[in-house]
């Protein structure tokens, strides 16, 4: 160690090891300060964000090797005033660390994220700045508060009572997400607003959308067209208001070039400019890169919460497991809830551009339209079909929605390069492609069978057995227990009469009174 404090020292001092240095009082503030500092930013989390750690942990490398200044005897050399910049980084990186790990107790402790984020980690940050503010001694360590070990007590309270309300249901439900219930007062008082709308009338933040049209029907035009409007603010369609925020395209099928050809002649068409959205829309073209659903988690890692108002992904059936079947409701229930997983983290709204199945669209309702099993209309926040109308250029633009009103039906005339609404088209006038679907036959009306019209129209003059009368009825979709109090009824009421032949022979029945000559000879 250099004797000098103006001289070069030998050794790196990012810790408390060096006490008696005269920086190790300026470096331990500094040290408290970042930790502090990356430690105020823990609540906005979404997951134990290791990939943050990794970067710190990186910078922390490069302040180490700014510091080497040249070599002594083989051994490096470093700045004389390295140990502030040094303390900080070491405080950044610990702070995340310390992070991650609690959030990982907490989690396996049974807590949702939402708990950890909104409870415990600003429990931590309290103790966090009461040590970031106490007395720093160089001849004394203070170790910093970890989330788990070291929270105040009415956050250590809040945390026990969600703790006895998780309790309730250890043993029957799984921990792997919040499932817990809540009472209705608590549901009411935490969840009283609906999400903030994204495009008013048909999708919220955290929401999923999907948009159908058949293949080259120019729904990954009108899918910029909605980008561009949610990013300017301006109602979408002139018809749906927006609420302004920066958009994310990710695309799949086309080329850089194409998309940089594309946007911008939506934008002429809608009077745009350059200032009015070139920082406020982001494309990402995978094509020849393709990713599916799964790996996208790691993609959006690196995409902070709320960072996008409203994600695109065009198109959907681009994005599937290898593996995946479009047409097998589980695999496509699972992979919504991913897509639910990604909004809810970054608190984005998703745009999912997919295609229709073959054949004729106009006679199925609005949830059947749609390539593959019948979940991804059911999974969704947002199914909006478009259907070609009778007449040419034109469509009709319908949607199921489910956190508001249903929406009018709408038709849309193409005027390249969008698509404007045209009012004097009938949304009933959908154009027959196919061969229509067959109508069901009417099956008339069932009778109502009373003791008097079972006798008439089963029982004759003629005595016949009980089992001749109820295999008649059986025709005419009568069963036998209904039969056989049918005729109980009947018999009772004096309709019908028993005819007896002796033990040997079952009895029959008639309209007509048995005579008392045929108690002895066959009818």
């Amino acid at each position: 160690m250099a004797s000098n404090p103006d001289q070069p020292t030998r050794f790196y001092e990012d810790g408390p090891c060096f006490p008696d240095t005269p920086l190790a009082v300026a470096a331990e503030r500094a040290y408290r300060e970042w930790f502090a500092k990356t430690a105020m930013g823990v609540p906005n989390w979404s997951r134990p964000n290791e990939a943050f750690f990794n970067r710190l942990m990186l910078a922390r490398r490069d302040v180490k090797n700014k510091a080497i200044v040249g070599t002594d005897h083989g051994a490096c050399v470093f700045r004389p005033d390295h140990p502030i910049e040094a303390s900080r980084t070491r405080g950044q990186a610990q702070a995340a660390w310390i992070a991650i790990e609690g959030w990982q107790h907490f989690s396996r402790a049974g807590f949702d994220s939402r708990t950890i984020r909104s409870i415990a980690m600003p429990g931590w940050n309290t103790r966090v700045q009461r040590w970031k503010n106490g007395s720093i001694r160089a001849d004394q360590l203070i170790m910093p508060p970890r989330p788990h070990e070291h929270v105040d007590a009415k956050t250590q309270g809040m945390l026990d009572e969600i703790r006895q309300l998780s309790l309730l249901t250890d043993d029957k439900l799984p921990r792997a997400a919040d499932i817990r219930p809540l009472s209705l007062r608590r549901l009411v008082e935490q969840y009283s607003i609906l999400k903030p709308p994204v495009i008013h009338g048909l999708l919220r933040a955290g929401e999923t959308m999907n948009v159908i049209a058949p293949p080259k029907a120019g729904k990954s035009w009108l899918a910029s067209d909605m980008a561009l409007a949610v990013a300017t603010g301006r109602p979408w369609l002139d018809r749906f208001a927006t609420e302004r925020g920066d958009v994310l395209i990710i695309d799949n099928e086309l080329h850089r070039n194409t998309s940089a050809d594309r946007i911008p002649q939506v934008m002429a068409a809608r009077g745009m400019t350059d200032a009015d959205v070139a920082d406020h829309v982001f494309v990402s073209n995978l094509r020849g890169n393709l990713r599916d659903i799964g790996s996208l988690g790691a993609y959006f890692d690196h995409v902070y919460e709320q960072r996008f108002k409203m994600i695109v992904i065009d198109a959907f059936y681009r994005m599937l497991p290898a593996k995946a079947d479009e047409n097998d409701n589980a695999a496509m229930a699972g992979i919504y809830n991913t897509i639910d997983q990604y909004a809810e983290m970054l608190g984005s709204a998703f745009v999912l551009v997919h295609h229709t199945s073959k054949g004729n669209q106009s006679y199925k309702s609005i949830t059947d339209v749609g390539a593959g099993a019948g979940s991804q209309a059911r999974a969704t926040d947002t199914h909006l079909v478009l259907r070609p109308h009778e007449q040419n250029d034109a469509i009709v633009l319908d949607a199921a929605v489910r956190s508001w009103p249903p929406p009018e039906p709408l038709c849309l005339r193409w005027n390249f390069p969008v698509w404007t609404p045209d009012d004097s088209l009938k949304p009933t006038d959908l154009r027959n492609d196919g061969r229509p679907r067959r109508a069901k036959k009417e099956k008339p009306d069932k009778p109502v069978w009373d003791a008097e019209s079972f006798t008439e129209a089963f029982v004759t003059e003629k005595p016949q057995t009980a089992v001749v009368i109820k295999a008649a009825a059986k025709a005419d979709d009568v069963s036998g227990r209904r039969a056989q109090s049918l005729l109980e009824e009947a018999e009772a009421a004096g309709i019908i009469h028993r005819w007896r032949f002796g033990s040997n022979r079952k009895h029959q029945f008639a309209t007509t009174p048995q005579p008392e000559v045929a108690n002895q000879t066959d009818p």
